[in-house]
């Protein structure tokens, strides 16, 4: 049985109190934010309904209110409620709701755009499930931005006690003697053909097309993010010792 202990933004508050002075401007605005907004821009009309899959504290909303659309039709989906409160409080009047990216509180077809960022790596694969819930509550585009692999790989980063509360401050106590962190975060890499392959026994109707994100070439929030923030080198992003290829998954029925 799948344990929870993936489930890190729960213990995670101090992640969503940045998030929500991302959303009220007090923070800098998040550079993936701004591409999304940019990717968004050839498929968005106005008067869209719009599903936001792990909102967060409203953060994207900021960004898609300033450079999409001011008035924006937008509901935003969390699954960590403390994020879904603080999103409540910036954005007073907007559709917040907490959910579950595995079952989706939603009918199908229910938005006319659904998009989902920087989520389907850290959750449990397959990435199946959470692939057919977004194209499901469609009813003509989904945007999924994820990191890609040259191949699958499967990661854990182990969480510590400086950054989530209630994990043992000895570092030998971290991974328990059958192998199990006591708590982690998936940081998973699909390949393109993997990712196409999916889709393709989801939606077999639907198109798909895949876009690298490259619109930032300088950025650096080690900073807020600690060691395993990510940073632009040379054009690369990298997150901790990660290389990051975070591409655009469009998908469109």
């Amino acid at each position: 049985m799948l344990k929870d202990t993936w489930r890190i933004w729960d213990n995670d508050l101090k992640y969503g109190d940045l998030l929500f002075r991302r959303a009220t401007g007090e923070a800098e605005e998040m550079e993936s934010s701004k591409s999304l907004c940019e990717a968004l821009k050839p498929i968005y009309r106005p008067g869209m309904k719009v599903l936001d899959v792990g909102c967060g504290a409203g953060h994207y909303l900021l960004s898609l209110r300033k450079r999409l659309d001011p008035k924006i039709s937008y509901t935003g989906l969390d699954a960590t409620a403390y994020y879904v409160s603080l999103a409540q409080k910036a954005f007073p009047g907007v559709g917040f709701v907490q959910g579950d990216i595995l079952k989706l509180p939603f009918w199908d077809g229910a938005f006319d755009l659904v998009i989902c960022n920087n989520v389907i790596l850290h959750l449990p694969p397959p990435p199946t499930k959470a692939f057919s819930e977004l194209i499901r509550v469609s009813k003509k585009h989904t945007v999924i931005r994820t990191m890609f692999g040259v191949r699958n790989y499967i990661i854990r980063e182990v969480g510590i006690a400086e950054e989530l509360p209630g994990l043992p401050e000895n570092e030998a106590d971290l991974i328990g003697p059958d192998g199990e962190p006591a708590m982690f975060n998936y940081f998973n890499l699909y390949s393109e053909r993997y990712v196409r392959s999916v889709v393709a026994r989801l939606s077999p109707e639907s198109r798909v097309r895949i876009e690298s994100d490259t619109r930032f070439q300088s950025f650096d929030n080690r900073k807020e993010g600690g060691v395993s923030g990510t940073v632009v080198i040379n054009g690369q992003q990298i997150a901790g010792n990660v290389i990051v290829d975070s591409r655009f998954i469009f998908i469109a029925k």
